[in-house]
């Protein structure tokens, strides 16, 4: 079966229901690396459902123009999946969004706790946003999955506790005695299911407290020790399972 070659484009832009116009970066991508040529058919994903079958119409250096051919739509996965996971070292938070935006994540939330890293909020936030978004469009792209996800700034624990919603199931990975498998979790049908994802340090206690007062509760993963990554990915893909698969 050949490859299905994908692209993306702002819907905001779409200015015709008959053609869409890649900006630079993504015309560069099908004219350079995958060398395509006029009349070869491209999928082209706005991130928001939709999703454009498509032939390149025309091509130059820096721009492509694709005339559509049909246009499908997908209705966003319910309940809503929200990732809400520890801030790791480094770059570790971009090598999680790939994975977790190709299983379907619907928001991404970076958490600052009491045992993960330190975090400095400045101007280089906008730059990283940036980048992270480039990442969750590039695994859009790879899996075809229609929906972008929402990309958070990091927040407080504390600050995303406050701000749990009526219609949010929320979980917490835990290796308290008192966690149970995720799919024996006594989760209410909600429109978004929430997973709290822990540093490789743990949550502290006071964490464990404030969650048990919210009224979230406690799943595991298992007796073995998971990296964070590895965590997170297991937790949607058992989320999934439970409520979608």
């Amino acid at each position: 079966m050949p490859r299905t070659m994908r692209t993306f484009f702002d819907s905001n832009s779409l200015d015709s229901k008959d053609f869409i116009c890649l900006d630079e970066m993504e015309s560069h991508h099908l004219n350079k690396v995958l060398r395509l040529k006029n009349g070869e058919e491209v999928e082209a994903l706005d991130g928001r459902g939709n999703v454009y079958d498509t032939e390149i119409y025309k091509r130059d250096r820096n721009n492509i123009e694709l005339k559509i051919l049909n246009k499908k739509f997908f209705l966003a996965p319910k309940p809503l999946f929200r990732m809400a996971i520890a801030m790791p070292k480094r770059n570790r938070w971009e090598d999680m969004i790939r994975p977790l935006t190709e299983l379907g994540v619907g928001r991404l939330t970076p958490l600052l706790t009491d045992h993960s890293e330190s975090y400095t909020k400045g101007e280089k936030q906008e730059a990283k946003s940036q980048k992270w978004k480039k990442i969750a469009i590039d695994a859009c792209k790879q899996s075809g999955n229609p929906w972008l996800p929402i990309l958070d700034i990091p927040q407080t624990f504390s600050n995303f506790l406050t701000n749990i919603s009526e219609e949010e199931a929320v979980c917490i990975g835990s290796l308290s005695n008192f966690a149970c498998p995720f799919k024996a979790c006594e989760l209410d049908a909600k429109d978004v299911v929430s997973i709290l994802i822990g540093p490789e340090g743990g949550w502290s206690d006071e964490e464990e407290q404030k969650s048990k007062e919210n009224g979230v509760i406690p799943f595991s993963l298992g007796t073995n020790t998971l990296r964070l990554e590895n965590a997170a990915v297991v937790g949607l893909a058992v989320a999934r399972e439970r409520f979608i698969l």
